[in-house]
């Protein structure tokens, strides 16, 4: 099923219960708009909070070790990368971020940032390890959440990366050295 399909099917299960989505809507509303207010106040341009407590959440879950400025560096890389996206299916990738955050909930658990270390482990390695079913839908985000990881510099810096300009620039002293020592571009074999 693709991913607009699979989309499609939980947009028809929320219309199932949409009673109490009605009734409910007022308060998921005000929370959304708060949300909202403290991301910006935070300095998020694209990401709701209840969106970065969910990058936050599966990063301290499932990476390494936290960036120098901890978990929410990787919600303000994800947030940056977000912001410079022009495209009309962007709406996915906030769709993601949340249904990432609520999907212990259809396994009637707390939303994933609420989750215990170890048991947010436990869900993501039982339930978010798969692309079928429902909970393929969250477990898209883990790519852009490696991204948002990955683009920090200190990460980078500590796994050893080097950018291409850095790259070409250590070549070009290589040469520059390299000159005057002798060498040989002779093919071996």
């Amino acid at each position: 099923m693709s991913l607009n399909g699979r989309i499609a099917l939980l947009a028809i299960l929320a219309l199932a219960v949409a009673p109490i989505w009605l009734v409910l809507s007022p308060f998921g509303w005000l929370a959304w708009r708060r949300g909202r207010r403290d991301a910006r106040t935070r300095g998020l341009r694209v990401l709701n909070m209840i969106q970065a407590r969910a990058v936050m959440a599966h990063a301290e879950a499932t990476l390494p070790a936290p960036p120098e400025g901890g978990w929410f560096v990787v919600a303000q890389n994800v947030d940056r990368y977000l912001a410079t996206v022009d495209s009309p299916r962007h709406w996915r990738s906030h769709a993601v971020l949340v249904a990432l955050e609520f999907a212990p909930c259809l396994r009637l658990r707390r939303p994933l940032s609420r989750l215990p270390l170890a048991a947010r482990r436990t869900f993501m390695e039982r339930h978010l390890a798969t692309t079928k079913g429902l909970l393929a839908i969250p477990a898209l985000a883990r790519q852009l959440i490696r991204m948002g990881y990955y683009t920090d510099a200190g990460i980078a810096k500590s796994l050893g990366f080097r950018t291409m300009t850095e790259r070409r620039s250590d070549e070009r002293r290589s040469d520059e050295r390299g000159s005057d020592a002798p060498h040989s571009n002779k093919a071996v074999g």
